[in-house]
């Protein structure tokens, strides 16, 4: 958000360094950002997520949601969607999603950013490094992600001709469907 304090001088001019006044960017986790009320369109978020830094991105408020420049776009939910579920363009509604359903679905678009019922603005991320839902099982940095038969969940791979839509980043166990896993979100190469 803005704090702008401009004062001017004799000539009408604006006094100080550069004369852009102050500008404050909040800082904290995702969960302190999901979880701020009273935004308006253009407040500006930073996020510091457990010393990983690439998970340290500015957002902006679009007035529904919260966006990360060349990261994220905003959609409708068509169905309650979950943080890191794994979801595509609805077929039948116009700039809905909803969650993967098969194996492999070429469908895929990206992962939820922020929790949301049917019929909500949902954020969604398409590029760059984000925690993806998966299914129960043991992940292997450097092998890639790709949609599972189960809804809206991902699975590993070690294949590149799976079309998978993600690079595992860190090793890591799943205990139960719908787990985190960290990962880099990229386009598919073939189709």
């Amino acid at each position: 958000m803005c704090d702008c304090k401009e004062t001017y001088d004799n000539n009408g001019e604006i006094e100080g360094s550069g004369g852009g006044g102050e500008f404050q960017i909040e800082t904290g986790s995702y969960n302190d950002m999901y979880t701020k009320t009273g935004m308006t369109a253009g407040d500006l978020f930073m996020t510091i997520d457990n010393g990983i830094p690439s998970l340290n991105k500015l957002f902006y408020y679009s007035g529904n949601t919260w966006q990360c420049s060349g990261e994220t776009a905003e959609f409708i939910a068509e169905v309650n969607l979950s943080i890191g579920q794994v979801i595509e363009v609805s077929p039948t509604n116009d700039f809905y999603v909803k969650k993967t359903t098969t194996l492999g679905d070429i469908g895929f678009i990206g992962v939820v950013m922020n929790t949301a019922s049917a019929g909500d603005r949902v954020s969604i991320g398409y590029a760059g490094v984000h925690y993806v839902s998966c299914l129960a099982a043991t992940y292997t940095r450097a092998l890639y992600l790709r949609p599972s038969s189960t809804t809206g969940l991902a699975q590993q791979t070690s294949s590149a001709a799976d079309e998978p839509f993600a690079k595992i980043l860190q090793n890591t166990i799943v205990n139960n469907n719908g787990g985190l896993v960290l990962a880099f979100l990229h386009t598919q190469e073939t189709y």
